[in-house]
């Protein structure tokens, strides 16, 4: 074997191994504005991903066995970045028909009609590299040793670069379309370069083609503005999924979004929420708590609550896990964060190391469309309470109850 190809076939095992991980973790978060961020979609997700190595990793070995072509090898990373690319397109219809089951059930059909066959697909190379490594027995050790480790250091590199720089800087959409992109150009090299007589080119050329259009109609899709009627006035990336800012016609209603979900409603002309939690929020912490000298927010959301009760003399403390909420609650809902102190990062974190003291606690964040389950256990609750002063409240809004 030309010492270009072995190599070239270690290049792939890398860039494989991370895509694997990139559709993975991606494939939820393309999920997650139509079924959520629960457990049930995780749990979904990794299971799908699992099934779909185990189902590769038996396929490729049986079909190298009857025909060790490196040609076949690189049409199954072609036929997984057409799949993306169609992916891409559907994952909205899918996503919205399988709403008619249970959640659990509903999130794992979603996952599996839209994420395995091209996860199987990047599997089955494994088999065939190691196969087509190895021209002696006494050399398979070594082979499955390399190929094993380069394909685990490509996943290693997918996992960091989709959850420190693709999700936070980058729409969902289209960063699963440029993964496609990437294993489309990885899966072209070889019938250019060491399969020039093949057959298939013409077929990889058409398929890559269409794969392309198809992914592109879904980018397109996907970064068109809001519907008839509605105004963009900021859409943005964030580590925790896009968040938008949208005017109705009129002007009379700003909507606030995280990853296309309605997290609160503001009147811009009046300079208050229109939805009825948010003065719940404020007015039930008024009436139960005795004296309020200090108050803790955990969320800040459009930052409605904590602006208002700073104007009242509060002192207030605001935990915000996304450092990307706080200019768009400035800039677009009249949020007044230098009238407070802001505190990025995770509510229950904060609990379990601050020694300061509240007289009320206002727990208003949220993960999707549920509320963090992490910030709804008996130790969170318990840590909430050490921090009440005596005749301190907890006010919570969440769509649970509690017995």
């Amino acid at each position: 074997m030309p010492v270009g190809l072995r190599r070239y076939l270690y290049f792939t095992a890398a860039v494989t191994g991370a895509a694997i991980m990139i559709v993975e973790i991606l494939g939820a978060k393309m999920l997650a504005p139509y079924v959520g961020t629960s457990h049930f979609v995780w749990t979904a997700q990794i299971a799908v991903t699992l099934v779909a190595l185990a189902t590769g990793y038996y396929a490729g070995g049986w079909m190298v066995d009857r025909s060790p072509k490196l040609s076949r090898a690189y049409g199954c990373v072609m036929l997984a970045a057409i799949y993306l690319c169609l992916s891409v397109l559907i994952v909205k219809p899918v996503a919205y028909w399988c709403l008619d089951f249970k959640l659990a059930l509903g999130s794992l059909l979603a996952s599996a009609f839209l994420f395995f066959v091209p996860l199987s697909l990047l599997a089955m190379v494994g088999p065939f590299f190691i196969r087509l490594l190895t021209s002696a027995v006494s050399g398979v050790g070594g082979n499955v040793g390399r190929l094993t480790a380069i394909s685990t250091l490509g996943s290693f590199a997918g996992t960091v670069l989709i959850g420190y720089l693709l999700i936070p800087f980058f729409p969902n959409s289209r960063t699963m379309y440029f993964t496609a992109i990437t294993l489309m150009f990885v899966a072209g090299g070889p019938f250019f370069a060491w399969e020039r007589r093949s057959r298939n080119k013409p077929l990889v050329v058409i398929g890559a083609c269409a794969g392309l259009l198809l992914g592109l109609a879904g980018v397109r899709r996907d970064s068109a503005g809001p519907s008839a009627g509605f105004v963009e006035r900021f859409r943005g990336n964030s580590n925790f999924g896009l968040l938008q800012v949208v005017d109705n016609q009129s002007g009379t209603r700003r909507s606030y979004l995280n990853d296309f979900l309605t997290q609160n409603i503001y009147d811009p002309s009046e300079k208050k929420s229109v939805t009825l939690f948010t003065y719940m929020l404020h007015d039930l912490a008024r009436a139960y708590t005795r004296r309020m000298d200090n108050a803790l927010c955990i969320g800040l959301g459009m930052g409605v609550v904590p602006t208002q009760l700073a104007r009242e003399g509060v002192q207030v403390e605001v935990v915000e896990i996304n450092p990307a909420v706080v200019p768009v609650a400035k800039t677009y809902f009249d949020c007044e964060p230098e009238r407070f102190h802001v505190v990025i990062g995770d509510g229950r974190h904060f609990v379990n190391r601050t020694t300061n003291r509240y007289d009320t606690i206002l727990l208003d964040a949220f993960l999707g469309d549920s509320s963090p389950s992490h910030l709804m256990t008996r130790e969170a609750f318990a840590s909430m309470s050490r921090l009440l002063n005596p005749g301190g409240t907890l006010v919570i809004n969440s769509f649970v109850g509690f017995r």
